[in-house]
């Protein structure tokens, strides 16, 4: 154990333990303090990885409600022009469908017959015979399936977005604004939204239950009474070198100790009293001061015993 307090060896390759020394007495613990401040590698380290954790949330935030939402609403623009242009060429196997037929009274029930496997693999099927007589609207039929689709993603399959009320002014418009763009935007999956709305609960959920134990350490209370060599723990029970029967570092290696009271402690005897010796400064050194104190204690005894 160096003179700095909480830290154990984490970089030892070899797997092993290290054994603490109880030889070194640093000046503060000498001195009494009221409460044990704040380890600040802790408060750091938990204060970025919360920060972080936090800030991913508020991505998934970002994400579930700007930025997929305005790329589905670009591909189903998109896909609307493909499906007016679709709708017009169509217009050549049956008179007049393309200004009667193109909007969609009922966008719900229109996706479901349109999602039909029987409907889905006719129009696939049609779509591709060069002889069919009904070639060009199918080719309609799956563009209005993949433009309502899109819709969906979005949550927009409803009259208000699929009630096209001049067909041929609209169809003229996206031409022009999609044959100039720079690129085709890619189609949400729909999984894309929902997904970030887990990110966002599962990181805040997270990230709540980090600040929550954040603030329950900062209110914990460690106190040390140099010259009594009292250190108490929350709660209130107060240990000194007398009440401890052993001081057990078993998982020392993640800055936890084992303190077991004797049967002369007046509340807790033969209990053991967990410590994070990590979280607060000079913790550490207060319970190897006592150590080394109730060492002494013991040989010092056994030597008059044997006398």
């Amino acid at each position: 154990m160096s003179d700095t307090p909480n830290t154990p060896d984490e970089t030892t390759g070899t797997g092993s333990v290290p054994e603490p020394s109880v030889d070194a007495t640093p000046d503060h613990v000498s001195q009494s303090c009221a409460k044990a401040p704040l380890n600040p590698k802790w408060s750091i380290k938990l204060g970025i990885i919360t920060f972080f954790v936090i800030g991913f949330g508020a991505l998934g935030l970002y994400d579930a409600t700007v930025k997929y939402p305005a790329r589905g609403e670009r591909f189903a623009d998109w896909a609307k022009w493909q499906y007016l242009d679709a709708a017009k060429n169509a217009s050549s196997e049956q008179f007049g469908l393309f200004e009667r037929e193109t909007s969609v009274t009922d966008p719900e029930s229109e996706l479901a017959r349109l999602k039909e496997s029987e409907e889905r693999r006719r129009n696939a099927t049609d779509a591709q015979n060069q002889s069919s007589n009904r070639r060009l609207r199918a080719t309609m039929y799956n563009t209005r399936l993949e433009w309502l689709q899109a819709l969906q993603t979005v949550s927009q399959l409803t009259p208000e977005y699929t009630t096209i009320e001049n067909p041929g002014e609209t169809l003229t418009s996206l031409q022009a604004k999609w044959t100039s763009a720079d690129s085709i935007p890619k189609p949400l999956k729909s999984y894309d939204i929902p997904s970030q709305w887990g990110i966002l609960v599962i990181c805040w959920g997270v990230g709540a239950w980090m600040l929550l134990n954040i603030f329950k350490v900062i209110t914990q209370k460690f106190s040390w009474d140099a010259e009594t060599m009292t250190f108490t723990v929350p709660g209130g029970i107060e240990i000194t070198p007398a009440h401890l029967e052993e001081v057990d570092k078993r998982k020392w290696d993640k800055f936890i100790v084992f303190l077991k009271l004797n049967s002369t402690h007046p509340s807790h005897a033969g209990k053991e009293i967990k410590v994070d010796t990590y979280q607060h400064a000079l913790v550490e050194d207060w319970i190897l001061a006592m150590e080394k104190k109730a060492m002494e204690t013991n040989a010092s005894g056994s030597q008059e015993a044997g006398e």
